[in-house]
């Protein structure tokens, strides 16, 4: 605020000078000689008033207006009246100083007017983009809390499911139980630095998905197929975390699939997004809560301000993201 004030001082003080002086200077009214000491007057006195109110600004906001208006007009007449004690001492001559001083005090005091209406203007100005960069922060903390609670959400959802699948193996295949224990320890520890991100390269996600289908594969063996199509030109850009990892996992869930009727994944890139598609093998009859595609698109929409588009067909499930440059 101090910067715009003096910015305002420096700008409007040669105008109000220019305008004081335009009287005096069509009606010839004084000796050119005499100019140079009304012109410096004038300077003087504006530039005083203005340092008066920006010090009254800067100060004492805490005061009500009407009391700061009061203090500026009080410092004016003071300021005025030891001008005029000491005029005689900075007159070329005799009397030139309380002849010719008399109008450029009257005139700074109207111009305080206007002095301290500028300076409103400025303190309003700077209080209205304060509130707006606070109001910001508070939203932006405020989507931040909502993304960690959705981020919180799925590791539950995910445990549960990987704790279900080892015990079912424990019983029915001890050796690849232990192979999926490692694994899922590999994962949960990269699971556990993701989280703590909002946003993740498309690289680091699909290495995150790479592990969570490994984890795949010692359950479901051969009965499924995992590719990417995306340009290693756009591996840098940004994903919500967990995202392409979600939609893999709800095509596990949400399908029934063999050998013989595989499941089929797929994970392309196209105009900064990124669709992942599955193909609809005989659907598993269960209660379809839709948490994880929920809690996706919630975050989804935290982060790009878009949500995301899903396109069901009568063989094909297939949801688009959009990256993040």
């Amino acid at each position: 605020m101090k910067k715009s004030l003096l910015r305002y001082a420096l700008l409007s003080t040669p105008i109000l000078a220019s305008y004081a002086l335009s009287p005096v200077l069509i009606f010839d009214v004084i000796n050119r000689s005499e100019l140079p000491t009304i012109i410096v007057g004038m300077f003087v006195n504006i530039s005083i008033v203005w340092s008066i109110n920006i010090l009254i600004t800067l100060h004492l906001q805490h005061l009500e207006k009407w009391k700061r208006y009061a203090l500026s007009y009080l410092f004016q007449l003071l300021f005025q009246l030891v001008l005029f004690l000491v005029s005689d001492f900075i007159a070329i001559r005799p009397g030139l100083a309380e002849k010719y001083l008399s109008y450029p005090v009257l005139i700074s005091i109207s111009f305080n007017a206007v002095i301290i209406l500028l300076c409103n203007s400025v303190e309003n100005a700077f209080k209205k983009n304060v509130a707006e960069i606070e109001n910001r922060e508070l939203k932006f903390q405020n989507s931040e809390a909502q993304k960690q609670l959705l981020l919180r959400q799925l590791h539950p959802h995910f445990l549960f499911n990987a704790l279900s699948v080892l015990k079912s193996l424990i019983k029915e295949k001890p050796d690849t139980a232990e192979d999926y224990s490692i694994k899922l320890s590999d994962f949960l520890r990269y699971s556990a630095r993701a989280s703590a991100q909002t946003l993740v390269s498309l690289r680091e996600e699909l290495e995150f998905t790479t592990g969570y289908i490994d984890l795949q594969k010692v359950r479901f063996e051969n009965t499924f197929s995992f590719s990417v199509g995306i340009p290693k030109e756009v591996m840098h850009f940004k994903v919500p975390v967990y995202s392409i990892q979600t939609l893999v996992e709800n095509a596990f869930k949400h399908n029934y699939f063999t050998e013989k009727n595989p499941l089929s994944i797929e994970v392309n890139y196209h105009n900064n997004k990124l669709i992942v598609t599955n193909n609809k093998v005989s659907i598993k009859v269960i209660e379809r809560s839709g948490m994880g595609l929920v809690n996706l698109n919630q975050r989804h929409k935290l982060i790009t301000g878009k949500e995301i588009d899903i396109l069901e067909t009568e063989n094909t499930f297939s949801v688009t993201i959009h990256l993040v440059e």
